[in-house]
């Protein structure tokens, strides 16, 4: 045992002398520095050593000295580690990496908070990559693990990445699931880690997993054409057919030119079909069974055609054909249905089907003679026949009474036999007088059979109604031929038709604004708002919209939008921002828009143009309520922006940094829960247009002004906060507070407020009391405090109505006292009320505060506007029997207020000499 113990005690010593004796090497060689390869030889050479010493037994006495080794050589191997990386050799700086990575590990310094290098969490990457080049894969998963646990962010989702495939090529797909899961609680939006989460539920087919990594990548892009496929073909199996049909409706939508999709598109509508027709196979009624049918028609036509467009590309394709040939089957398309079943049989293409279908309908018309002249006599009549010919019912698919074009309908009747003799081999024949039968898939004529004296039987023919069909009024006879000439009378059916109801899109108007200022300029946000109107007799569903910019010209929203539907004469909305850099070179952006919904009958392509720097109005969008009509639709005009002569030739003043404006137009006030009766019309119109002068005239800069549409009362009050804040910050300051709108006052102290949107007469302290206006106005010493104010306290509206919890009687209002340097200039006094001038779209006194302007070039003091505004508002209103007297008020310490002008002069420059 002695002996085992000294021969172990020599090994380690012979270990732990031969590490310092390369170390001694090392550091020899590093103070020459002449040979670098031979020192870092010597250095790894040592490092190796050292460790196997910590490793043997009887190690004791050394560990002290290998630890003081370990610590000295620690930073060279980092060094070693670079050089090697610069050096491009990967294998050589892995060695020293790991020596580096792995000392603070090791057993003896675990004790102590071992030092990193701020370079640490690179080289830890960097060693891991090149394990995973290298093939050692252990080493690059610890590796990468480790870079994980330094809290490092740079490259830590490639790590996730690495992980990913090293588990993915060894099939540890648990782990897999692991490092995915990890990754996604990291990177949520990101839709890499996701898809492969879905590869690894579909190798483990773990189908709920599936589905639920599915609908993880959905909410995140909800078209995503990776991976909705995936889910439809899911649903398929699973037998949820309509859900899957709406996925490829969706998915063909976006992609119509995709053939796999065009399949699947197919496939679903033909499961559909058979699912509706095969749950209703156990309905006794003929008339239900015959709806049921009916129901199944639309997805059977959209299955035919797209089957057909489908053996166009692919004409031998045995799957599709049998897809078709059971369409045929079920459409009781029995030619059609036999001749595909015998190409399917022949192992034939489906080019050979037009000729081969001619040829068998020239042989059943050769065998019907036959068969006619084979026919055994029709028994001679003892006594004649008297046929009675009824239309029981007339039956469509969508119960509107009328044969719509791609639909289906079914005529039911009875033919009763009043005489004493029997009737033989009748034959029943449907037609439309004026031809429109051509439009209708299914027989002409039926075999009526006999009718024996007394009884009578009940028959039904059954059409599915081509695209082609024109609206017209059908007129649709019923005959019945009796083989011994007692025919019946024909029965007239008097039904309308309607032609293919399909969605028709247009931009119905468009409109740019600029974010900031008055004109897109480069380095600056623009937005263009589109009105898309849908002025067919269908609803259209899935619409996509695709936005293309030029080169320079960077989104700042989504360049894809999908619009659930567009009912017919709806109008939709939307916005569409974007960013001009600084190396934009053209003149003007264009912008490419491509459109197209569901059912493919109507596209859009067109491109709508702004020029760099072109004044625009900065007004928000207006909203559009449109006509719903189905049929015979006339869709009205609608425009985005507002039209007014208030909008050219406006005066233009110079900038004044030290002005700000609060804009309020409140004219929707249905979220009160009451009827549009209350609405304030035109309110945001005259807001809008009080905005431009604002801009332009008044020379207030565009970022210090807020305009409100429809403003709630948080939003009232948190943006005349922003306006005080604005004087408490410029001794200077000169404000503007515009409200169009509701006003009222309070029943009890007659106090007269201003109305946000979402308040009623009951809670009428909740809005902007005048009186607090001009005292908040106020609370700072300004420059100047100009309030316009386009509505009436008096308890009579601007609209047809009264607010709710008020009554419509006329009080004369308390209207507060402005104080400091304050007016206030408002629509009506005492008890009057404020009208709206709709020639103009806006209210008169807005309209003609603002033409005053306008014709006077800006050129117009305070005093002069208020008795020019005056005069020509009780004109125009006396004109239609409603006198309405704009008034001022004015804080009675302020004197010089009358010689103000509004508009900002234009600096002038000394001529240079």
């Amino acid at each position: 045992m002695g002996v085992t113990v000294n021969a172990v005690a020599q090994s380690a010593a012979d270990l732990y002398k031969r590490a310092n004796q390369q170390y001694v090497l090392f550091e020899s060689e590093r103070d020459k520095g002449t040979n670098v390869n031979g020192m870092y030889d010597y250095l790894i050479d040592s490092y190796g050593k050292f460790v196997d010493v910590t490793k043997a037994s009887g190690n004791a006495q050394y560990l002290d000295g290998t630890k003081n080794r370990l610590r000295a050589m620690y930073p060279y191997l980092l060094n070693a580690a670079l050089y090697y990386y610069d050096q491009k050799q990967p294998a050589k700086a892995l060695d020293f990496a790991a020596a580096y990575i792995d000392i603070p590990y090791m057993q003896m310094f675990r004790s102590e908070l071992f030092p990193k290098d701020g370079r640490y969490a690179s080289v830890v990457f960097f060693a891991a990559v090149s394990a995973y080049n290298l093939q050692k894969m252990d080493m690059a998963l610890k590796y990468f693990k480790e870079y994980i646990n330094t809290g490092a962010e740079t490259q830590l989702k490639d790590c996730y990445v690495y992980m990913n495939l090293i588990y993915m090529n060894r099939k540890q797909y648990a782990e897999q699931e692991k490092v995915l899961e990890e990754a996604i609680k990291k990177y949520p939006i990101s839709l890499d880690f996701l898809y492969n989460l879905v590869n690894v539920h579909i190798a483990t087919n773990n189908m709920p997993k599936l589905l639920s990594a599915i609908d993880r990548i959905l909410e995140l892009d909800p078209n995503n054409l990776q991976v909705l496929p995936i889910k439809a073909r899911i649903l398929e199996r699973q037998g949820k057919n309509l859900e899957a049909l709406d996925i490829y409706k969706r998915l063909y939508a976006l992609s119509p030119d995709n053939f796999e999709l065009l399949t699947g598109l197919a496939r679903a509508n033909f499961n559909v079909a058979t699912e509706i027709v095969n749950n209703g196979a156990t309905i006794a009624s003929d008339t239900e069974y015959a709806l049921v049918r009916q129901k199944a028609a639309g997805y059977l036509l959209e299955a035919k055609d797209l089957f057909l467009k489908i053996l166009e590309k692919e004409p031998t394709s045995k799957m599709y054909m049998q897809g078709l040939a059971g369409v045929y089957q079920y459409m009781d398309m029995q030619a059609e249905y036999e001749v595909l079943s015998r190409i399917i049989a022949d192992g034939g293409s489906y080019a050979t089907f037009p000729s081969r279908l001619m040829a068998y309908n020239e042989v059943q018309k050769k065998a019907e003679a036959v068969t006619d002249q084979q026919q055994v006599a029709t028994p001679v009549p003892m006594d004649p026949a008297q046929l009675v010919l009824r239309v029981d019912s007339f039956i469509d698919a969508n119960n509107n009474r009328v044969i719509d074009a791609g639909e289906s309908f079914a005529i039911n009747f009875t033919i009763e036999n009043k005489g004493k003799g029997d009737a033989y081999n009748l034959r029943l024949r449907l037609s439309e007088q004026q031809g429109y039968d051509q439009y209708f898939d299914g027989p002409r004529e039926l075999d009526g059979g006999n009718i024996p004296a007394g009884t009578s039987k009940q028959y039904t023919f059954r059409y599915l109604v081509k695209k082609e069909m024109p609206t017209v009024q059908t007129r649709i006879n019923i005959y019945a031929f009796e083989a011994n000439g007692f025919d019946a009378d024909p029965s007239e059916l008097i039904v309308d038709a309607q032609e293919y109801a399909m969605p028709r899109l247009r931009v119905a108007d468009h409109q740019f604004f600029a974010s900031n200022g008055s004109s897109i300029t480069l380095g600056s946000n623009g937005k263009l708002t589109l009105a898309l109107q849908n002025f067919g007799a269908k609803t259209a569903y899935n619409v996509k919209l695709n936005f293309k910019l030029p080169k320079n010209v960077y989104n700042t929203e989504s360049p894809e939008m999908v619009i659930d539907s567009i009912a017919p004469g709806e109008v939709t909305t939307l916005d569409y921002g974007f960013l001009v850099n600084k190396r934009f070179e053209g003149d003007s952006i264009a912008v490419m828009l491509s459109a197209a919904e569901d059912s493919h009958s109507s596209y859009i392509n067109e491109a709508y143009k702004v020029k760099v720097g072109e004044y625009l109005t900065a007004a928000s969008s207006i909203r559009i309520n449109g006509q719903v009509a189905r049929h015979n639709l006339q869709p009205q005009d609608f425009h985005l922006s507002f039209k007014s002569e208030l909008l050219e030739n406006i005066p233009e003043g110079a900038v004044n940094n030290h002005r700000y404006a609060l804009i309020i137009g409140n004219e929707d006030y249905s979220m009160t829960g009451a009827n549009a009766e209350i609405n304030v019309p035109y309110a945001v119109n005259d807001a809008m247009v009080f905005r431009e002068y604002c801009v332009r005239t008044f020379g207030i800069p565009a970022n210090q002004i807020k305009l409100v549409p429809n403003a709630t009362a948080g939003m009232m009050h948190e943006q005349l906060d922003w306006l005080l804040n604005m004087a408490s910050t410029d001794p200077e300051a000169e404000l503007f507070f515009y409200y169009s709108g509701h006003g009222n006052n309070d029943e009890a102290t007659k106090q007269a407020y201003l109305l946000p949107v979402d308040i009623t007469g009951k809670n009428i302290h909740l809005g902007i009391s005048l009186a607090d206006l001009y005292q908040r106005l106020a609370t700072y010493p300004v420059k100047g405090a100009y309030v316009f104010l386009d509505a009436c306290f008096s308890g009579g509206y601007k609209s047809a109505a009264p607010l709710l919890a008020q009554k419509g009687v006329c009080v004369v209002p308390k209207l507060g006292m402005p104080q400091g340097h304050t007016i206030s200039f408002s629509s009506s006094s005492g008890d009057q009320t404020s009208s709206v001038y709709h020639d103009k779209k806006q209210g008169y006194y807005t309209y003609f505060l603002l033409k005053t302007i306008q014709d006077a070039h800006g050129d117009i003091t305070m005093k002069e506007l208020f008795e020019r505004t005056n005069a020509e508002v009780k004109k125009a209103t006396a004109f239609i029997g409603k006198m309405q007297e704009p008034q001022y008020i004015v804080s009675p310490t302020w004197t010089g207020w009358s010689d103000i002008q509004l508009k900002t002069p234009a600096v002038e420059t000394a001529p240079v000499q």
